[in-house]
């Protein structure tokens, strides 16, 4: 190497990836005395002058082919001039404000009615479009979330931001990202740009990815990634070769090589397949992403969720190596870190409840916070410790210490901003600042790399692949629309050109387009709309006869300049005969003079119509053609710029969390009132009591039926996903399930639980020394990861729900009742119990959701509890907390197994015995926590000392992104397969088969596959669809407002009809207006049916709750109400002001509308009942409405039919 270069080495990229090194070179001046920290807290010893980074001489040596070339390329045509663009963060004085709402009740249908005409609305504009308010920010009603932050992060740094959750860590990450719509106050800058104005010129520099990997679901990988990458990079590199090089490059990086042609997949949507290595595929496509984006300044919110601690510490190694060698500004939050993850990050920020508590170097933190008295427990992590320190219950002082008389999160700020880290920080922010400016030239100059039109285009072809991706929608949309057009075409059939069919012409216009843009419907699903539409159609009464009052609607109307321009094309050039009742009078031997056509626009003594004048007569005109066709495209101009203004300045994802909502309840509450919300998320409730870290302590061995499994064996179509699992868990058993990404953890409990289970089982599986029968999934629970509720339920209407309907016939309503009571305070859930559930964007927070999870299992008194990730998401205190609530329940006798990702070794300490797997899905070890150190010591892995054992095993197995490209999981299962410890597991097995406790020893024996009635099933169900529709608001609300818009319009267009004979035509019009309803009405009961489907699908259903029948009987009787109310609001609203007949008639009609309104409500249901999916059933709906219309008679009377049709699809 030549003089003055030094060979820098970084770690190797995740996989078969090679090597990088920076050339490094630099001059010492002769007073240069100290070394240089540089990035990955590695000494470099300068030997004369400034460091200098020459991204030109990176280099990047390959056995791999051409692949890391083109991330060099991409690399380089990210920079500037050659140079990584180096964009710092820094920020003084920064506050975040949001509305502080206070304690929050839930908004229910008649609060909603009364608020329709103006509260709402200034509510919903505020909210959207002016998110900070009409006020100044210092006005009242306002609560800080960040208060007074103060920092900085260069580039090449990463900054590790830690908090308890509703601290104020995704606020923060959102407002250094340039995301946030809060009230921002303080100094942000990026690279001395003020953040308004970098916002302004280089949105696409900054980056924030949230919790929840957010991606088109139909579209694969690479797809995904090849978007990303077509915009991202400059004009003059990009080319479809570098994109194809960059794609198998980026694969290989993270670990997603296989996936590449796999849809990313959703929550309800087919993907990337398997529990977490699902997750990590999501998670490394917006890495990839991220690195395709090129940003400069990149904010992840808690992206290690629901991965293992060695894929967790994969990703952080990836951001790293990302950080380097791009000199990205990067910073995360990541709850449960391990010591290995912390030692990556160059700088800590610690936030307590919305304080900054500390800010500075990550390795000199801990021992801040000890110099202040604090104390560190045997077994913490750097994280877990530094996170204690914010939460009251959990951090320890030394006597006599000033950390003794720190009691608030403001005196713990006050003592960092006195302190010398704090004066340090100031000073080399000044700094930063001052080499900053004569760096401006780093910065780019462009907003986005390409110009808007080839923008549009890319966004075309995304949409190409999103309408091939769902074929099967579109399929359902062609052929209907196929089917339709053939069956409508036989209709009309040679249509004759006389006064009778004049009508009809005018009605086959109608609804060719009417049509079309029914058919639009189930694309509002895929937009992610649920609002119902009300489709105002103003051509079915003639322009000339339309009310003032309502007559000027149909200029802003497209469909009205669509249908005049059809109808005078079709008619212009057209003579229309009159002949039989048309002609005035019809009598014989009468001369043609005297005669006349009973015909809009005919003259006396005509008895052929021109069709000009027809139109003409009507209030179409022939010369409004091109007219019509530039209005049409400025409407259509004019919605295209609504949406996009929309979308760009009105923002719907919360930001600044959300509060927990309540119901009003006259219960007497038992605990003392809480303070309101946080308004980030609320912060997670401390269980009571003291729980022991002893794996023997308070163990209480119960009697019952233990669940074996030996020879386990689980195959899922032709491959084997677990290969001869020997294990069991008795009452009292608190078990841990851990194992490599993709070993089959997951598969591994929804076979043991029998829930969502698809695949074959092999080997033998024992409950109280017998096979599972009908009676075993009644007497297990399975709290899944996805934490799948009627969010508009409260946490005790959940649990009452599930106990009423799961617990045992030999318990009474009052015992079930009083058991509800007994988990509500055994979980600490009493002082929310009246809290809406909510969902993932509101509600409950992460911590308090995964208890009442646990909770809804536990009340149904299950033998065997099966948790799937139930800390997964949390921060190391919630973690703690959900297993001390596991453990208290394993030690008053219940059976417990979970599976847990990156568990601290505190918190792996809690449990008994640890089952393990390999990623080839083969057995490591089963047995006592405290033993599995000694046994993988034994057998040549020598742990560290103070080594955490999950992440150690995980480790010593091979585990990570690409643990499938390694055999070290095969080794160790072979070594367990040969150890007396495996042995013992296997005699213990049948020493507890021997026992034969069964589980009718235990229960009534009842053989039903259900333990509520169907009555009972029904009942339940049909009380809490009432109540959600109750506090659904915008369903109930929705259907009510189209009903009432909709009567009052066709009311007054159609106001006080008379008895001529235009009035007599518009008096059928009316009455068939209320056709119209059906699209906007039905497409929300889809909706609906479609979620509460999933739910019973999911999780209910397996769970054994209530049947498909009972679901279905339910969502019949709770809709009926909303259904009668709606008729009868729309008939008083319709019926007397058009001024149609009273007495008997009004009566039957009324009868009808109702009738219609139960049709509508048995249609949708039958619709998504009978399809696999919301678009599918949109496009059956359509064409089932349209048949309907079609045949009605009133556009084609029953006597003009043809023949085909008016014997079998018509009546008379």
């Amino acid at each position: 190497m030549p003089t003055g270069i030094c060979k820098q080495y970084l770690p190797e990229f995740v996989g078969p990836s090679p090597k990088l090194w920076f050339r490094l070179s630099w001059s010492l001046a002769p007073d240069e005395k100290s070394p240089i920290l540089f990035n990955h807290k590695q000494l470099i010893m300068p030997s004369s002058g400034e460091l200098s980074l020459v991204a030109s001489n990176l280099e990047m040596q390959a056995s791999q082919g051409g692949g890391l070339s083109a991330v060099k390329t991409l690399l380089e045509g990210q920079s500037v001039g050659g140079i990584a663009k180096q964009v710092g963060l820094s920020f003084r004085h920064l506050s975040v404000a949001a509305p502080d709402l206070g304690r929050v009740y839930a908004k229910t249908l008649p609060k909603a009615i009364m608020n329709t005409f103006g509260v709402d609305q200034f509510n919903f504009l505020q909210t959207h479009l002016f998110p900070k308010g009409f006020l100044d920010s210092s006005a009242g009603g306002r609560r800080e979330i960040l208060t007074n932050f103060t920092g900085l992060v260069k580039p090449g740094e990463m900054l590790f931001v830690l908090g308890r959750p509703g601290s104020g860590c995704s606020t923060f990450l959102r407002t250094t990202a340039n995301r946030s719509t809060l009230d921002v106050s303080g100094d942000l800058s990026f690279a001395n740009i003020a953040a308004s104005a970098f916002g302004k010129s280089h949105r696409r520099e900054t980056i924030y990815l949230p919790e929840e990997d957010r991606h088109i679901a139909a579209l694969s990988v690479s797809q995904t990634l090849r978007f990303a990458l077509r915009l991202s990079l400059p004009t003059k590199l990009r080319s479809k070769e570098l994109v194809d090089e960059l794609v198998a490059a980026m694969g290989k990086m993270f670990g997603i090589e296989h996936a590449l042609d796999t849809p990313v997949g959703g929550q309800f949507f087919p993907g990337v397949s398997g529990g977490e290595r699902k997750r990590q595929a999501s998670l490394n496509v917006s890495i990839a992403e991220v690195l395709a984006a090129g940003s400069s300044v990149q904010c992840f919110d808690n992206s290690t969720r629901g991965l293992d601690s060695s894929t967790a510490l994969d990703f952080v190694k990836a951001l790293r190596r990302l950080t380097d060698v791009g000199q990205k500004t990067t910073l995360a939050t990541l709850y449960q870190a391990g010591e290995n993850i912390y030692s990556h990050f160059d700088k800590v920020l610690l936030i307590d409840q919305g304080e900054q508590v500390f800010f500075g170097r990550a390795e000199e933190a801990k021992a801040y916070f000890e110099d202040l008295g604090y104390v560190a427990m045997a077994g913490e992590t750097t994280a877990e410790f530094l996170t204690n320190i914010t939460d009251p219950t959990q951090r320890h002082t030394r006597p006599g210490s000033k950390a003794e008389s720190i009691t608030s999160p403001r005196q713990l700020s006050t003592a960092f901003k006195d302190s010398a880290h704090f004066a340090r920080l100031l000073n080399e922010m000044d700094q930063y600042e001052k080499q900053q400016a004569a760096q401006s030239s780093l910065i780019p100059s462009s907003a986005y790399n390409l110009a808007y039109p080839r923008q549009i285009w890319e966004c075309l072809r995304r949409e190409y692949q999103m309408i091939k991706a769902q074929r099967r929608v579109y399929y359902t949309k062609w052929v209907t629309t196929i089917i339709l057009c053939l069956t409508v075409g036989s209709l009309y059939y040679d249509l004759t050109v006389n006064a009778q069919a004049a009508f009809t012409r005018g009605g086959l216009i109608f609804f060719a387009i009417i049509l079309n843009g029914w058919f639009q419907f189930p694309e509002l699903f895929d937009a992610h709309t649920n609002r119902p539409v009300l489709e105002r159609q103003g051509f079915l009464i003639p322009p000339v006869t339309m009310p003032n009052i309502f007559g000027w609607i149909h200029y802003f109307n497209p469909t009205y300049y669509a249908f005049e321009n059809l109808l005078v094309n079709e008619f212009i050039g057209l003579d229309i005969v009159c002949d039989g009742n048309y002609v005035i009078p019809n009598v014989e031997n009468v001369g043609a003079q005297y005669q006349t056509c009973n015909l809009p626009g005919a003259l006396p003594g005509q008895t052929t119509v021109p069709g000009s004048q027809y139109v003409e007569a009507l209030g179409w005109q022939f010369n409004h053609r091109w007219r019509n066709i530039g209005i049409m495209i400025a409407i259509a101009v004019a919605y295209v710029l609504a949406s996009a203004i929309g979308s760009e300045v009105m923002k719907f994802t919360p930001q600044g969390g959300a509060p927990i909502v309540y119901v009003k309840s006259k219960r007497k509450s038992t605990t003392a009132a809480r303070s309101p919300a946080d308004v980030e998320k609320e912060a997670a409730l401390s269980p009571s009591g003291d729980t022991s870290s002893d794996s023997d302590a308070g163990k209480t061995h119960q009697e019952g039926p233990a669940l074996t499994w030996k020879n386990l064996t689980i195959d899922i179509g032709d491959k084997e996903i677990l290969k001869g699992i020997n294990a069991y868990v008795r009452p009292g058993d608190f078990i841990a399930l851990c194992g490599a990404s993709g070993a089959g953890k997951t598969t591994l409990l929804t076979a043991l639980s029998q829930t969502n289970f698809a695949g074959t089982l092999g080997g033998e599986m024992l409950f109280g020394g017998k096979e599972p029968g009908r009676a075993f999934k009644k007497a297990t629970g399975f709290a899944q990861q996805q934490d799948l509720h009627d969010g508009t339920a409260t946490v005790r209407e959940a649990l009452e729900f599930s106990a009423l309907l799961r617990q045992p016939k030999l318990y009474s309503r009052a015992e079930k009742l009083a058991y509800v009571d007994h988990i509500l305070d055994l979980l600490d859930l009493v002082a929310v119990q009246d809290a809406l559930i909510g969902d993932a964007e509101s509600g409950l927070g992460v911590e308090l959701t995964k208890r009442v999870t646990i909770a809804v299992e536990l009340v149904a008194r299950p033998k065997v509890l099966f948790a799937d990730e139930p800390t997964s998401g949390l921060d190391s205190q919630g973690a703690a907390h959900i297993v001390d609530y596991l453990r208290r329940l394993a030690q008053s006798g219940q059976a417990v197994l979970v599976t847990i990702h990156q568990p601290s070794a505190s918190l792996f300490a809690k449990f008994d015995r640890f089952l393990a797997l390999s990623s080839e899905g083969k057995q490591l070890y089963f047995g006592s926590v405290r033993q599995v150190l000694p046994y993988f010591e034994r057998h040549g892995a020598i742990p560290p000392a103070n080594t955490n054992p999950a992440e150690f095993v995980l480790e010593t197995v091979g585990a990570g992104i690409n643990a499938r490209n390694d055999d070290k999981g095969t080794d160790w299962a072979t070594k367990w397969n040969d150890s007396p410890e495996a042995e013992a597991v296997t005699a213990e097995i049948e020493h507890i088969r021997k026992q034969g406790h069964s589980l009718e020893d235990f229960e009534d024996g009842s053989a039903g596959e259900f333990n509520g009635s169907m009555f009972e099933q029904t009942w339940l169900l049909t009380v809490r669809i009432l109540k959600n529709q109750w506090r659904n608001v915008p369903y109930m609300y929705s259907k009510i407002w189209v009903h009432v818009v909709s009567a009052v319009l066709v009311g007054l267009t159609f106001f006080q009809l008379g008895s001529g004979p235009q009035d007599l035509q518009n008096r059928s019009f009316s009455v068939f207006f209320i056709v119209f309803l059906v699209n906007s009405i039905v497409n929300t009961i889809l909706l609906r049916f479609f979620i509460a489907r999933l739910y019973w699908e999911f999780r209910e259903g397996p769970s054994k709750i209530y049947s498909w029948i009972a679901l279905c009987n339910a969502s019949i009787l709770g809709e009926m109400p909303g259904a009668l109310v709606c008729g009868v609001v729309y008939y008083l609203l319709w019926y007397f002001p058009s001024g149609l007949p009273l007495g008997g008639p009004a009566g039957y009609v009324f009868l009808a509308v109702l009738t219609y309104e139960v049709f509508q409500v048995l249609l949708g249901l039958l619709m998504m009942a009978i399809s696999p999916d919301l678009g599918v059933a949109g496009n059956v709906l359509v064409f089932m409405i349209c048949t309907m219309n079609w045949y009605n008679g009133l556009i084609v009377p029953y006597n003009q039919m043809q023949v085909f049709w008016r014997y079998w699809i018509a009546t008379d």
